[in-house]
């Protein structure tokens, strides 16, 4: 790496940090400011018992999410920054007029990209899936003055068996009260599990009142078990269905495991697999019109990146949508943006000046 490329390095890096400690620290105080009210109605529930430490907590752990949400537009406008800021103090003349071709000169900016996104989707796979759960039931707490306590809750085992929880309490000891579990048997009739409550212990729920209903009668039954309906299955089923945008691709495989045909988990799957390039793409899209050596075309170039990188989530939302709708097929609606805006990114970079 030579002395240009540290140069270029240090500034993009420089850029991130400032930009990305920019958005979440008014991101957050705009929350903070906007939620006062129930904070305090929050604080006067005993039951509750939270602190001011629970607040901080909270805030703390909302963290991650948004930084996940915003990463894209974090790196744009870092690389946008570092871009003009070459451009003031008239850094890029002597390295292009030396003959360093200009993709070349912006390798440091996309090596740094690549890195952040990997380091974000790896963190998105190994710590999310723990951090939104605690995420979860504080936030129910402050924001809702109740406890994590999902009603009305349907998760899908392997199999196409399907349960029904009227009542879902997450924790240490995880219980369901009303339970109602639908599958088929051997022969292919209907077969039903009931019970009042279960507690989930040694790795099966422990039935209290559990009756298992058949095509010949019922039985009694203490224990259940079956693939894809433990705890940590229910709590996925309720953020699929709340917070799909917040799955780990291991948790939307999992979803998929349950239901083959769960188009929306299909498509968020395919999202995520091409997500660490979201930011290169951008990147590839803006920079060239950010490279201008007049300064009045040069503002003009960041307005237009910044806006066909906007047009991008448009479409992206919409495929998403177009996706979970059945309307197109999930891998199509998953890829669709990336490869469009990425062959838009390729023609761009043609079209840079060097």
């Amino acid at each position: 790496m030579q002395r240009f490329d540290r140069y270029v390095l240090r500034a993009f890096l420089g850029q991130w940090v400032v930009v990305g400690c920019a958005f979440l620290g008014l991101f957050t105080v705009l929350e903070i400011l906007g939620k006062a009210d129930e904070f305090q109605e929050a604080l006067a529930v005993e039951e509750l018992a939270l602190t001011g430490g629970d607040i901080f907590y909270y805030y703390l752990l909302n963290l991650p999410f948004l930084l996940l949400q915003f990463a894209p537009y974090i790196t744009l406008i870092a690389g946008l920054g570092t871009v003009a800021q070459l451009l003031r103090n008239r850094e890029w003349t002597p390295i292009l007029v030396a003959g360093r071709a200009t993709w070349r000169a912006f390798l440091p900016i996309f090596f740094a990209t690549g890195l952040i996104s990997l380091g974000l989707g790896l963190f998105r796979e190994s710590n999310l899936p723990d951090f939104l759960r605690a995420h979860e039931g504080l936030q129910r707490q402050l924001f809702n003055q109740i406890q994590w306590q999902p009603l009305d809750l349907w998760a899908r085992g392997e199999g196409d068996v399907r349960l029904h929880a009227t009542r879902f309490t997450p924790g240490e000891t995880p219980v369901i009260e009303g339970l109602e579990v639908f599958a088929l048997d051997a022969s292919g009739k209907d077969e039903r599990v009931l019970a009042d409550r279960a507690v989930w212990e040694g790795g099966a729920w422990q039935l209290d009142a559990g009756l298992r209903v058949f095509d010949r009668g019922e039985e009694k039954m203490e224990r259940y078990f079956h693939a894809g309906l433990a705890p940590a299955d229910l709590e996925r089923s309720y953020f699929a269905h709340n917070r799909p945008l917040d799955l780990s691709a291991q948790d939307l495989k999992a979803l998929l495991r349950g239901d083959p045909d769960h188009r929306q988990a299909a498509t968020l799957l395919w999202g995520l697999r091409l997500w660490p390039l979201i930011p290169l793409i951008l990147l590839a899209l803006g920079l060239p019109f950010a490279l201008s050596f007049e300064r009045r075309s040069s503002m003009e170039g960041v307005v237009t990146g910044l806006l066909l990188c906007a047009l991008y989530f448009v479409v992206d939302l919409l495929m998403r949508d177009f996706g979970g709708r059945g309307a197109l097929s999930p891998w199509l609606a998953g890829s669709a943006p990336v490869l469009l805006f990425g062959s838009l990114g390729m023609w761009s970079f043609g079209r840079m000046p060097n």
